[in-house]
């Protein structure tokens, strides 16, 4: 049994199954995770290695944040999910609170960022030109270190109902263990498709969702959830 997200992606990387589904893209677990590995190559180096190696996620439930995911797996680094419904100051406070000194955004959620004090953090528009020449200009990775199974895999934040809201560490093994339990629960294979409508930097999103995926192989949908789009 894998111990790690790491050690679990990367016996994924040569399968040529589907892993994402999203409108008219579809990639296969060997394209998302070569994409994953570049893009981890790309930002350990550009993190001061020196410090703490937290990558922000301030992205919607989508390829892009699924990307993320993934290469902090394979890095070894933290990726920290951003609370894409916070603004202002509580979304600065959740940016600094969780130490990210790398902080993906997209064209949906940049705006968010307009009048911030982001003075030493390095923003990363996921959709830019820029970015794609730099990570398909990457290196091979060399992971920023081996993870362990006790190793924080991400930060999510709680809900803030009684107060500012807390970052907590998601480990490496307990987005294993949260897997391989639903999977067996539920008959999980590589021939079903995860519907991923609960929000990716939220715990349910990844141990319920995400981690079903890379566990059992299965593909993911990434999806903004629908009432009234649900069961189409």
């Amino acid at each position: 049994m894998f111990e790690t997200v790491q050690q679990l992606l990367r016996s994924r990387m040569n399968d040529d199954t589907l892993a994402i589904a999203c409108g008219d893209q579809a990639w296969t677990w060997r394209e998302h995770l070569a994409e994953a590995a570049a893009e981890a190559s790309a930002l350990i180096g550009l993190a001061d290695t020196a410090r703490p190696v937290h990558v922000g996620a301030l992205l919607g439930n989508s390829p892009a944040m699924l990307r993320s995911m993934a290469a902090a797996g394979l890095g070894g680094y933290v990726l920290c999910g951003i609370n894409t419904t916070r603004r202002g100051a509580g979304l600065l406070s959740d940016i600094r609170r969780s130490d990210c000194q790398l902080l993906l955004a997209d064209s949906d959620h940049l705006p968010l960022l307009d009048g911030l004090d982001l003075d030493g953090i390095t923003v990363l528009d996921v959709g830019s030109q820029r970015y794609r020449d730099a990570v398909a200009a990457a290196p091979p990775l060399t992971p920023w270190r081996e993870a362990e199974p006790a190793d924080t895999f991400m930060m999510i934040f709680t809900s803030g109902t009684s107060g500012d809201p807390k970052a907590v560490r998601f480990s490496h093994v307990m987005a294993i263990l949260c897997g391989a339990s639903l999977i067996g629960q539920y008959d999980v294979t590589a021939d079903d498709v995860c519907y991923l409508s609960m929000p990716l930097f939220h715990s349910n999103g990844v141990a319920a969702g995400w981690a079903v995926a890379i566990g059992s192989g299965a593909a993911m949908v990434p999806a903004r959830f629908s009432t009234s789009r649900f069961l189409a």
